[in-house]
């Protein structure tokens, strides 16, 4: 069975979203069957963030309410990851479980799902939440981002995902030195959550909705390359020599 992964922050801006598709990839090189599942309704980021080979007019909107099996609105985009689009708007009496119940069909195909849950700590992550099992949550090393994630831990917590990891996005080692943004280990202090990995601050990320992808030497993807191995159970360092 799949493991079933939301990616959650209590504040927008964080990466959450280029997380999870560089993590779908990463996932995907390592052969490992990925389904990426956009559940931020109106926005759909991942689509712009991914070359959707396999692109259908279907989303897991259409599933939840019969106009199409599940199946039909995933988009195959390599041999080992898929992504279902996000629908353009979500109906207020929508039952909070519809996720979890699309999901439960289709994870037997699967090792991995990864839920991109919209920012905030609203219906749509809780929706995510429900159908997931463990949780990333992202952060930037300042006091907005840093309270958000400590306070969608307990909400996850709340909502029975127990199993939360930390992932500090865009760290700048050199703005922590000066004082300008917290350092690794406070963040983990204040936020209160076990952390998987740290990626650094990198403006090939920036690009890669017109992109399509990170060049060979971007300092990011390695960072996501160690969580990714992370999740499957490895045993990697959690940071690179450069930002101790």
């Amino acid at each position: 069975m799949a493991k079933k992964i939301v990616l959650a922050s209590g504040k927008g801006g964080v990466g959450k979203s280029t997380t999870a598709a560089m993590l779908g990839a990463c996932l995907a090189k390592n052969e490992k069957r990925t389904l990426l599942i956009d559940c931020d309704a109106g926005l759909n980021t991942l689509r712009l963030l991914m070359e959707d080979v396999d692109h259908k007019p279907y989303d897991w909107l259409d599933a939840a309410t019969g106009a199409c099996d599940f199946e039909i609105a995933i988009c195959k985009m390599t041999p080992f990851l898929s992504l279902v689009n996000a629908p353009p708007t979500v109906p207020a009496d929508l039952p909070e479980t519809c996720i979890r119940e699309l999901v439960s069909a289709v994870e037997k195909d699967y090792d991995f799902v990864l839920l991109d849950a919209p920012a905030g700590l609203g219906a749509g992550l809780k929706r995510a939440a429900l159908a997931a099992g463990s949780a990333l949550i992202l952060a930037t090393a300042d006091a907005v981002s840093v309270q958000g994630a400590e306070r969608t831990d307990a909400l996850l917590k709340s909502w029975g995902v127990e199993e939360t990891r930390l992932i500090i996005n865009r760290y700048d080692v050199k703005a922590a030195r000066r004082g300008n943004y917290f350092d690794i280990d406070t963040t983990i202090d204040r936020t209160l959550v076990q952390l998987i990995g740290v990626v650094p601050e990198d403006k090939a990320l920036t690009a890669l909705s017109v992109t399509k992808k990170l060049p060979p030497r971007s300092k990011s993807l390695a960072a996501f390359g160690r969580i990714a191995r992370r999740l499957q159970g490895e045993n990697v360092s959690l940071t690179h020599a450069m930002l101790k």
